[in-house]
């Protein structure tokens, strides 16, 4: 086997999960908007993933909370908008349970989470990070989940040169590029003119 092709096999191979603390800017049309913070850490038999995000034209935190087995399959999930609640309880073997708290209103309903699914949430730009660490090779299509539509859909990823890929999400396009540990450093929405980096 030639070095080029062990160079390659090597760029295709999964990025072993960083644990770290992190923090994004998000830009919208070259002006700062806001701002998310994030962290994934290990936990017995996974990893636990949180985020905050603080939005200048929205004076309400959004937070989540992501409890992940050791392939980075979801447990639970919550979020939170400061109005009302989201929490996920993910079974793989039979139905799951999406429950939504808006003031003292409560209800629950029960729901088929696509199997090896990944949450992605359309208010968490790291939720991304999580699926990039997931790919396995150049292009991998992977079912995803987004709770506030209560939709289950596609994620497809493309590998491309120096460490980027382009994803698409149903009719979004997003580029990320990451580092050589597999963290992600940039992601752009250009539909959007949205670029959230470090």
């Amino acid at each position: 086997m030639t070095t080029a092709i062990i160079a390659s096999l090597l760029l295709l191979a999964p990025a072993p999960v960083v644990t770290e603390s992190g923090r994004f800017t998000i830009k919208q049309d070259g002006r700062i908007v806001g701002t998310e913070e994030f962290s994934v850490r290990t936990r017995e038999k996974g990893y636990t993933v949180e985020g905050r995000t603080r939005l200048n034209a929205d004076p309400n935190t959004l937070t989540s909370r992501m409890e992940l087995d050791e392939n980075l399959l979801p447990i639970s999930y919550e979020y939170s908008n400061g109005k009302g609640t989201i929490r996920i309880k993910v079974d793989k073997q039979r139905t799951s349970e999406l429950t939504v708290i808006e003031g003292k209103e409560e209800s629950s309903t029960d729901f088929r989470f696509p199997p090896e699914g990944s949450i992605v949430d359309n208010n968490f730009f790291h939720h991304y990070l999580i699926l990039l660490y997931r790919v396995k090779a150049a292009d991998q299509i992977l079912p995803i989940f987004v709770p506030q539509d209560m939709q289950v859909g596609i994620a497809r990823v493309k590998a491309g040169a120096n460490r980027t890929y382009s994803i698409e999400v149903g009719s979004v396009k997003l580029d990320a590029t990451v580092d050589e540990s597999g963290r992600l450093l940039r992601l752009a929405v250009p539909a959007s003119k949205v670029v959230v980096e470090r």
